[in-house]
């Protein structure tokens, strides 16, 4: 309908407006976002179109960017063109080029602020319809916002305390409203939650010593529950979500898998200093240690490598559900090759710490216990790996990341007790184990409780250096709690990310 209009205008001889302009541009950007989902084994397109696929986005991304430019320079922003700057930086984010998507996204905010959307009240009268227009407009810009600072340590261009306008209300289009509100938007309103429950604890870089703190890491755990678990409606739930919504939204599968990936990501970059709790790996990398060993200390290790399993798994459901199991969009869906690599890195260093500890339990003539939860972590890493090699052969960023990985993988593969964790039956006693220790009286305790008294007992002072190379990017990994060590480090992308 829009280019048919346009040709009317073209013929009449009237001139085309800016309006018009930013509407068309706005369809590109769209139809360029779901180009790059594509090929996909539900959505073919051999024989329904007449040219190629990266035909087809060449010629988009083109015709967008000479409308785009066609512009005057002092025009007066509108809302269309926030919502078509913001999705030319998802589709320049998809390809990992971060540095022009950085630069759209500055240009949406600059739009952003001179129309008022960070404003609850902008002093023009609107109706409801385009109020929650302009909230979904302003906190979609927010969440990338701070995806940009948490993952590559930007400054935020939206700061906090400068904006007062709400949440999106998301009541419009309800599929269901009792006894939640479901609409197509509901998913992103979690993703708002997210992004400000990251700000108030990864932000800015001068609040990272409370990472290291583990009552205030607890405190922001109960706090992760309350806000963002417990008021999932059930479509999204973590654990046997309700998928009779799935038939009225396609689109729900996508999405609770984007978002269970979320929660669980950040929730493990609520532990991520935990990683090494008894100071093992420090040591070997001389790195400092910034906390005490302590039971609760011990705990957050076991809830890193909860949550980052968790978020493999959900990692993996979507190069299902993109079709990318076998070659697709993976390139074109940049965070999930990137986000792997992150997982992997998490929890290998997670497992390589653990077996320290257990070595120093060994020392001591301890028996441990196999766990059911170190074997599933073993098998996930293993797994995960596996899926990151499979795509190393077609994708720059996956094959990086395979490579930086590698010396961690051989390290954990080598282990002694890695087939015995991996094959062995449950409730069987092996020298190397998980979570419960066995002694002979019979008395069985906790691992934490086990190194807690080591400690205590003064055990620990003892150690010589570990005989195994440990990865050249371990150090950075310690040293900084945050996400964005895996893109600060060149050792992982290096150029790669434009």
């Amino acid at each position: 309908m829009w280019c048919k209009s346009q040709e009317t205008n073209d013929h009449s001889g009237q001139a085309i407006s800016e309006d018009d302009i930013n509407f068309g541009v706005l369809v590109l950007r769209v139809s360029l976002l779901s180009i790059q989902n594509l090929p996909h084994s539900k959505y073919p397109t051999a024989g329904v179109l007449s040219t190629h696929l990266d035909h087809l986005e060449h010629w988009f991304v083109t015709l967008a960017d000479e409308l785009g430019n066609f512009q005057a320079l002092e025009r007066k922003p509108s809302i269309v063109t926030v919502q078509h700057r913001f999705y030319h930086v998802c589709y320049l984010q998809n390809y990992a080029k971060v540095r022009p998507s950085w630069a759209v996204l500055s240009a949406a905010v600059k739009d952003a602020r001179e129309l008022g959307l960070h404003m609850k009240d902008p002093g023009i009268s609107l109706s409801d319809l385009d109020m929650e227009l302009r909230r979904r407009t302003f906190w979609n810009l927010y969440v990338w916002d701070r995806y940009m600072c948490t993952f590559f340590g930007l400054w935020p261009l939206i700061p906090e305390g400068y904006f007062d306008i709400d949440p999106p209300h998301d009541d419009l289009q309800a599929l269901t409203i009792t006894p939640y509100i479901l609409t197509p938007f509901t998913d992103r309103v979690f993703h708002i939650k997210l992004a400000r429950y990251l700000t108030a604890f990864m932000s800015p870089p001068s609040w990272k010593d409370d990472q290291h703190a583990p009552a205030v890491v607890a405190e922001f755990a109960q706090r992760f529950q309350e806000v963002i678990i417990d008021p999932l409606p059930p479509a999204y739930w973590l654990e046997n979500p309700d998928t009779t919504w799935d038939v009225a939204d396609t689109a729900i599968p996508c999405k609770r898998e984007y978002l269970h990936l979320s929660i669980h990501s950040t929730k493990a970059s609520l532990y991520r200093a935990f990683a090494d709790p008894c100071n093992h790996l420090h040591r070997e990398t001389n790195t400092p240690l910034k906390h005490g060993t302590d039971l609760l200390t011990l705990s957050h290790r076991r809830a890193l490598m909860d949550a980052t399993c968790k978020a493999i798994s959900s990692i993996t459901k979507l190069y299902a559900l993109t079709g990318d199991e076998e070659g697709g969009a993976a390139e074109r869906l940049f965070m999930l090759p990137t986000w792997l690599v992150d997982a992997l890195a998490c929890l290998g260093v997670c497992l390589l710490s653990v077996q320290a500890d257990e070595g120093k339990l060994a020392e001591k003539g301890l028996q441990i216990n196999l766990d059911q939860g170190l074997r599933s972590s073993f098998a996930i890493f293993f797994n995960g790996f596996a899926l990151l090699c499979q795509q190393a052969p077609q994708y720059g960023l996956a094959k990086r990341g395979m490579k930086v990985l590698e010396s961690l993988h051989d390290i954990l593969h080598a282990s002694p007790s890695r087939a015995v964790r991996l094959d062995a039956n449950d409730g069987e006693t092996i020298p190397l184990g998980a979570f419960s220790i066995g002694q002979a009286g019979g008395t069985s305790f906790q691992l934490e409780h086990a190194l807690v008294s080591l400690h205590s007992r003064g055990g620990e002072k003892s150690h010589g250096r570990n005989s195994t190379a440990l990865p050249e990017w371990l150090p950075s990994f310690l040293e900084s709690p945050g996400r964005s060590w895996l893109f600060q480090d060149g050792a992982f992308f290096g150029n790669l990310l434009a």
